[in-house]
């Protein structure tokens, strides 16, 4: 009987462990031809279903996906994989107010998903709601104080709304803390240039924060010097 057990767990086993190998090996048109031979067998395999509507986004088939997606809520309705999955089509199809369902009906069973967070303060975006997008970022950041991505999306929108000083204090923190992501700097250089400020657009460019371009310029105005000068005797 045990033995029997152990056989039929690694028969239900065995397609996982095939599509695991094959989405690994990003041979996806294979996933999709095994997935539609499961479902030959068992019409509401949720095995097939939801590996379809990963593999359909994987090629860019996303109208595809999305109706496997809504074959898996068919069958269960709060299925996170499927709901999440749809998003993500959606997403790709820029049909932002159908993102906003599929991110609502996530949160209302988790409401701390990180994935449908960011996805509805991008869509909020999109639809022009800025200020309920900047409150989305803000939820996730009293979670996740080192979200890049709420980090750099508050930054951007607030930097849109020409609400500058608060945009340039989000990408210091993003320097702080992901020093490798030079967008942080750039946006900043853009600021600075766009309000005037020459010397400030000047360090921006050169990678530091704020408060360390303050010292700079500090140091200039206490010896006389150029901005450009003091960092250059800062740096070497």
């Amino acid at each position: 009987m045990e033995k029997r057990k152990l056989m039929v767990g690694l028969i239900e086993q065995e397609p996982i462990i095939r599509l695991k190998k094959l989405f690994e090996k990003k041979q996806f048109d294979d996933v999709i031809s095994f997935c539609h031979n499961l479902l030959k067998t068992d019409s509401k395999s949720m095995i097939a279903l939801q590996n379809l509507s990963t593999a359909y986004i994987m090629v860019g088939a996303n109208y595809d996906a999305i109706k496997y997606c809504e074959r898996v809520l068919e069958i269960d309705s709060e299925d996170e994989h499927a709901l999440k999955n749809k998003m993500y089509a959606y997403e790709k199809l820029e049909k932002h107010y159908e993102v906003l369902d599929c991110c609502d009906l996530i949160l209302t069973n988790y409401p701390n998903d990180i994935d449908a967070l960011v996805a509805k303060g991008i869509a909020l975006n999109k639809t022009a709601k800025h200020e309920n997008a900047i409150e989305i970022y803000k939820d996730i950041l009293k979670n996740e104080p080192s979200n890049i991505d709420a980090l750099m999306n508050i930054a951007v929108t607030l930097k849109f709304l020409k609400k500058f000083d608060e945009s340039i204090q989000y990408y210091d923190k993003i320097q702080v803390l992901y020093p490798d992501v030079k967008r942080a700097s750039i946006e900043k250089y853009e600021i600075f240039t766009e309000i005037g400020h020459s010397d400030d657009a000047f360090l921006a460019a050169q990678g530091i924060t704020t408060e360390e371009a303050k010292e700079v310029k500090d140091q200039a105005k206490e010896n006389d010097y150029s901005v450009q000068h003091a960092y250059s005797l800062r740096r070497f």
